[in-house]
């Protein structure tokens, strides 16, 4: 298959059988499918398109597909396509992604492309870089390749990559300029999850990759220009403390927080970047990922323990949360560690919700209306 060619998804409508929910099946369980990292935009301000990965003919790729009837328009066709990082721009113009060394930005209305960065040797990305909401710059995290452990398509390799205490470097980059910055470095630390705060990409946020009862503190905060490096939150082994994002106004960041003596539950909190004051929201379920809607006035996540298998909406001005289906996955590996990873995500309007899931055997993306 080639960059332009065209597919057919055959959609399969469903009732959750645990709440009654209508949900649509959106590809088919015949080979891996997936949507982007669950911050990234992944779906048109229209809601038209959805842009996804497919693995076909042993070989993922990106595709962009019509939310009306299914068809999907082939988007790339070379090797080394990092199937989880891709992102729209805030205007829908372009498609930002990874592959191999590169960083690539893809004309939508003519599929040309612009390779606007590319790692130099001795350097991997890793990770997903964060993409600035005016679509100007990205961030990203480099690892030294002396210090990079191989991946075998499991976990098996996340303590040792800790363990090894990598050399990483945070780079900015002006995607227009074409020119780049290392904003950070560290000689004995796994970087990640780097993310720039909405309408201030002066101010990133990243985190202390590794085992939560062993890093020594995940998030942190710095400016663009490399000054005023905090940690934004102290913790100890037996705290954890995860999957951080910006709201989209940029007003806080969110992450939830875990006590080793929490057996079934977890802490929302919100904090302001300027003032460092923390906000306990509420208590919720044990959630993998979570992602608030626009205005943050809904947030979805979902459940990873074995007897909170639901995705799960949280009305955030009420601190009420609710199963809005069951998203039954395994969490298995297919090749990489997030393939089976429910990643829940809103529309640009949050009127309906994707998910991807292993539920009928193999990875396949679903959409459930709100």
């Amino acid at each position: 298959m080639a960059k332009g060619d065209i597919i057919n998804n055959d959609f399969h409508v469903f009732t959750d059988a645990y709440t009654g929910r209508t949900l649509t099946r959106l590809t088919a369980p015949e080979q891996v499918n997936h949507h982007p990292y669950f911050y990234y935009k992944m779906i048109t301000n229209d809601h038209r398109y959805l842009i996804y990965a497919s693995e076909r003919n042993g070989h993922r790729q990106l595709y962009r597909m019509e939310l009306g009837d299914g068809t999907a328009l082939q988007l790339t066709d070379e090797p080394g396509i990092h199937d989880f990082s891709c992102s729209l721009t805030s205007d829908d113009r372009y498609l930002i992604y990874c592959r191999n060394h590169q960083l690539i930005r893809m004309d939508m209305g003519t599929l040309g492309e612009q390779v606007f960065y590319e790692t130099e040797a001795g350097w991997t990305q890793t990770g997903s870089p964060g993409i600035s909401s005016d679509g100007r710059y990205l961030l990203l995290v480099e690892m030294n390749d002396c210090d990079l452990v191989a991946s075998k398509g499991d976990w098996s390799s996340f303590d040792l990559q800790w363990a090894k205490q990598p050399h990483c470097r945070i780079v900015y980059v002006d995607m227009e300029q074409q020119t780049s910055r290392i904003v950070h470095e560290e000689l004995n630390c796994w970087l990640g999850h780097p993310q720039i705060r909405p309408h201030d990409p002066s101010t990133l946020l990243f985190c202390h990759e590794g085992p939560g009862d062993k890093i020594d503190a995940r998030l942190w905060l710095i400016q663009a220009d490399g000054t005023n490096l905090r940690c934004a939150k102290s913790q100890t082994h037996e705290e954890l403390i995860t999957h951080e994002y910006w709201l989209a106004d940029g007003s806080k960041f969110a992450f939830v927080y875990r006590h080793q003596d929490f057996k079934s539950h977890e802490s929302i909190r919100f904090m302001d970047p300027v003032t460092m004051e923390e906000e306990e929201w509420m208590e919720s379920s044990m959630l993998c990922h979570f992602i608030s809607n626009y205005d943050n006035s809904q947030i979805v996540g979902d459940g990873q323990l074995p007897e909170q298998p639901y995705i799960y909406l949280i009305d955030v001005q009420n601190r009420r949360e609710e199963k809005l289906c069951c998203h039954h996955t395994s969490w298995k590996s297919y090749g990489n560690t997030q393939d089976a990873h429910p990643h829940p995500a809103f529309s640009p309007d949050g009127s309906f919700i994707i998910f991807t899931s292993d539920m009928e055997g193999i990875p396949c993306i679903y959409k459930v209306d709100l």
